[in-house]
C-alpha cells in the first residue's frame, strides 16, 4: 500500500495544498507550528479513524470556514484507489472511488496506516485509556466487524449510563438495566476476545524487537486484563458480575464495569513497568509495541501499512533512532524539525512546509 497524492482544501492552518510522496522514506520538515503534523494528521484520517489529536472534528477545519476536504489517491492490492472525507457540521463524510458519500468510519480497513506519535511514548507509564486506545485503533483497521462490535458496546453503555442516573430514584429501571446488562455482556465478549488475541500476537512479536534493542538485558511481557471476564468468556457469569455491582453504579451514575475500564499490564522481568522502568525502558517497549503492530497489521490485511511518523525521532536515542529508521517501512512518512536526524542514515525524499504551504 502507498500513498500516490495527497490534495487538502481548508485543513487546520493548511487553506489548499497538494502532496506527491514518493515511495520510500519521506521527510515534512520546517519550524514548529507550520502545520507538518496537521498534514500527517490529514493522512491519518483517511483511514476512518478519528484524529489523534482534536477532541471535535471541526477543530480540523481551517478558522472561518465550514468545511475542509481531504482526497487520497493511493494503491491497493496493485490498483489505483482514492477516497475523499469532508469534515463539517455533519461531521465526517467519506466516499471511496465514486460511492455513495458514507460515515467515514465505515472506510476503516481500506486505507491503513501505523502512527507513532510523542503521545505513544506514554503507553507504559500513561493512563489505561490510552493503552486502549492504541489497541482500538489497530483493531478498526484490521476488522470492520471490532468497529461494529465497539461502536455497539459504546452505544449501549451510554443508553445503561442514562438508565443508571434514572435509576436512583425509580427502581422500575432495574427491568431495563437487567436487559442492558445481558446486551452488554454480549458485546464485551467479542469486543474483549478480539483484544486479547490482538495482545497475545502483539507480545510474541513485541519481545523480538524489545530484545534485539535492548541486547536481550529484559524480558517483555504483557497481557490483557478484563474486568468483567475470566478465561472462560462466560456470558452469564459477566451479567451476574454487572448485577452484583449495580447498587455501587448506581451510586457513581455510571458503569465501572466491561471493556472501557479494561488495561493492558506491562512487565519486564516480571516487574511492572508503569511503575519500575526507566524512562529508556519505556521508549524501547513502545518502540517494540508499535513496530509489532505493523508487522499485525501488514499479516492481517495482506499490504504493508503506510508508516506515519510525527515528531518521534528527536525523542529518542541513537541506538533507537538507528533501529527504527532501520526498519521503515515500503513508504514512510516522517515529520521533525531536523531532517538531518533522517538523511544521515538513509536516503529520503525531502518536503518543507511554511504557513501550510510546501515550498520545495
Amino acid at each position: 500500500m502507498n500513498l500516490i497524492n495527497l490534495s487538502l482544501q481548508r485543513f487546520r492552518n493548511i487553506k489548499e495544498l497538494e502532496f506527491t510522496p514518493e515511495n520510500g522514506v519521506n521527510v515534512i520538515y520546517g519550524a514548529n507550528g507550520q502545520g507538518k503534523t496537521n498534514l500527517l494528521e490529514s493522512i491519518f484520517i483517511l483511514t476512518g479513524a478519528k484524529s489523534f489529536r482534536a477532541r471535535k472534528d471541526n477543530e480540523m477545519i481551517m478558522q472561518g470556514e465550514v468545511s475542509s476536504v481531504i482526497d487520497g489517491i493511493f494503491n491497493l492490492e496493485q490498483r489505483e484507489q482514492r477516497i475523499r472525507v469532508t469534515i463539517s457540521d455533519r461531521g465526517r463524510i467519506g466516499q471511496r472511488n465514486r460511492g455513495t458519500p458514507i460515515k467515514a468510519a465505515a472506510l476503516a480497513g481500506v486505507f491503513c496506516c501505523v502512527l507513532f506519535s510523542p503521545e505513544h511514548l506514554m503507553l507504559v507509564k500513561g493512563s489505561p485509556e490510552q493503552r486502549r486506545k492504541f489497541i482500538d485503533t489497530a483493531l478498526c483497521q484490521i476488522s470492520p466487524h471490532y468497529l461494529i462490535e465497539l461502536r455497539r458496546y459504546t452505544r449501549l453503555l451510554g443508553q445503561k449510563n442514562s438508565a443508571l442516573k434514572d435509576s436512583y430514584r425509580n427502581v422500575q429501571m432495574y427491568d431495563i438495566l437487567d436487559v442492558f446488562d445481558v446486551q452488554i455482556a454480549e458485546a464485551a465478549r467479542v469486543i474483549t476476545q478480539m483484544r486479547s488475541n490482538f495482545c497475545d500476537s502483539l507480545l510474541v512479536l513485541a519481545k523480538e524487537h524489545y530484545s534485539a534493542i535492548s541486547g536481550d538485558s529484559e524480558q517483555l511481557s504483557l497481557a490483557y486484563i478484563s474486568t468483567l471476564f475470566d478465561d472462560g468468556f462466560n456470558i452469564e457469569q459477566a451479567v451476574a458480575l454487572l448485577h452484583s455491582k449495580r447498587q455501587y453504579d448506581i451510586g457513581a451514575g455510571f458503569s465501572t464495569l466491561g471493556p472501557h475500564r479494561d488495561d493492558i499490564t506491562i512487565t519486564l522481568d516480571g516487574v511492572n513497568a508503569r511503575v519500575y522502568a526507566s524512562q529508556g525502558q519505556q521508549r524501547t517497549v513502545v518502540l517494540a509495541l508499535k513496530m509489532a503492530e505493523a508487522s499485525i497489521m501488514e499479516r492481517s490485511l495482506g499490504e504493508e501499512p503506510i508508516l506515519l511518523l510525527d515528531d518521534v525521532l528527536s525523542e529518542l536515542d541513537g541506538n533507537r533512532q538507528e533501529y527504527l529508521i532501520n526498519r521503515l517501512a515500503t513508504q514512510s512518512i516522517i515529520t521533525g524539525c531536523d531532517p538531518s536526524l533522517v538523511t544521515k542514515r538513509v536516503e529520503a525524499s525531502l518536503f518543507k512546509i511554511d504557513k501550510g504551504i510546501l515550498v520545495e
